[in-house]
């Protein structure tokens, strides 16, 4: 595992929690993703537990895309939530974060849509989903900081080397993700479809032809009923393929008064992490990485350069 690295910016500094920024340093390409991971508090000192994790996947209005901006990855879902922790450990009753929007955007929120969605990103994070989600999971967010989607080969090398380089239950990695993470959430998964305990995308979408691919897997979709970015049909889509294709478990929460910004409302529900936290990885065949939790053999890694 590469050595933390400065991120240019002090939006996620910590002091209650690990909460460090890599660079990937295996790919299946000769470039990856940079990613921030968060250990547990009590990690260190349970030295013989393995740790369920998750994955988050932003959006595309969070991605990097000048010097020192990984600060816009963070400022939603997943990462939000540890830095609330950390304030929340610090003192904070009713935790909050205040970073500002990518410059590029110069000051318009990526995820207003026509039906005039403001930015959510300051809402607070109750203490409860503060502590189950930072004290329960490892989790990783990596930083797109080049052209548009999420690649699932090169995310899937990313959680290989979390595998490897950390005490992860491979039984319990669950990814989740909004908007463009959303669709990379499902990518993902129908890419590796063993590989996952659960599944929970929001305001994404997915192929539906090959949906009953991941059938076996537990999924929680979420999405705004007033959407005008990703409309509600891209869900609905896919949950009536899973559906149809006899799915073990499909759960569907529709929010009528919500347009993109469906993921601060589903973030902000404890049941969708005591949920996720329930959930272990159900076999389906015989895949490589059922055994080691590495689906990427090592011949098809080639170092990262910079």
């Amino acid at each position: 595992m590469a050595a933390p690295k400065d991120p240019g910016h002090p939006y996620a500094q910590t002091s209650n929690i690990s909460f460090d920024f890599y660079d990937q340093s295996t790919s299946t390409a000769p470039f990856g993703y940079e990613h921030y991971i968060s250990l547990p508090p009590t990690y260190n000192t349970s030295p013989d537990k393995s740790w369920p994790l998750i994955l988050f996947l932003h959006g595309a209005g969070e991605s990097q895309r000048g010097k020192n901006e990984s600060y816009a990855s963070i400022r939603h879902g997943v990462p939000k939530i540890i830095l609330c922790y950390d304030k929340y450990k610090a003192g904070m009753s009713t935790p909050s974060i205040d970073i500002p929007l990518a410059p590029r955007l110069q000051g318009r929120n990526p995820n207003k849509g026509k039906s005039g969605d403001g930015d959510l990103s300051s809402t607070p994070v109750s203490a409860e989903v503060c502590q189950l989600v930072a004290e329960e999971f490892i989790t990783v967010t990596p930083s797109l900081n080049m052209g548009y989607g999420w690649n699932h080969s090169i995310l899937t090398a990313l959680l290989d080397s979390m595998v490897q380089s950390y005490r992860v239950d491979i039984d319990r990695i669950h990814v989740t993700g909004f908007s463009m993470g959303g669709y990379g959430t499902w990518d993902l998964a129908l890419s590796t479809p063993n590989r996952f305990a659960t599944l929970m995308p929001i305001c994404g979408g997915g192929d539906t032809i090959r949906a009953r691919n991941i059938k076996h897997v537990a999924q929680w979709v979420h999405h705004g009923e007033r959407d005008d970015i990703i409309p509600i049909s891209a869900s609905k889509g896919m949950v009536k393929a899973l559906t149809d294709a006899k799915a073990k478990e499909v759960k569907f929460s529709r929010y009528p008064e919500a347009a993109h910004d469906s993921w601060t409302k589903a973030y902000s529900d404890i049941e969708v992490w005591r949920w996720m936290l329930s959930h272990s990885r159900k076999h389906e065949g015989k895949e490589i990485g059922e055994d080691d939790g590495v689906f990427v053999p090592a011949e098809n890694k080639v170092p990262v350069t910079e």
